[in-house]
């Protein structure tokens, strides 16, 4: 796994508004992460998540599934910090990994 050096002007605002609650939580975290080739919007722990406004990628998910990872997919209108909070207590076991 590496990191992908993107400049913030080609997040989406989705994206900028999960790093934010991210960073609020005090979480770490790893932003457009690389997994064998493959961009990962946020890695927390064992938390893969994607924010989509498309269709998934089985392929993707069945990768991370298979690396140990739980991919997790919000819609852009998901992308609140009340919905975050909740996802990230839901997954709290996965975090610590």
């Amino acid at each position: 796994m590496r990191r992908r050096n993107v400049l913030s002007k080609h997040s989406t605002k989705s994206e900028r508004r999960v790093y934010e609650v991210l960073k609020k939580l005090k979480l770490p975290f790893r932003h457009r992460w690389l997994v064998q080739g493959r961009e990962i919007d946020f890695i927390v722990g064992k938390l893969a998540i994607e924010i989509d406004g498309h269709e998934q990628d089985e392929e993707k998910n069945n990768l991370l599934v298979s690396l140990g990872y739980t991919p997790v997919h919000l819609h852009n209108s998901e992308v609140t910090e009340e919905h975050l909070t909740k996802l990230i207590q839901t997954y709290k076991w996965l975090l610590q990994k």
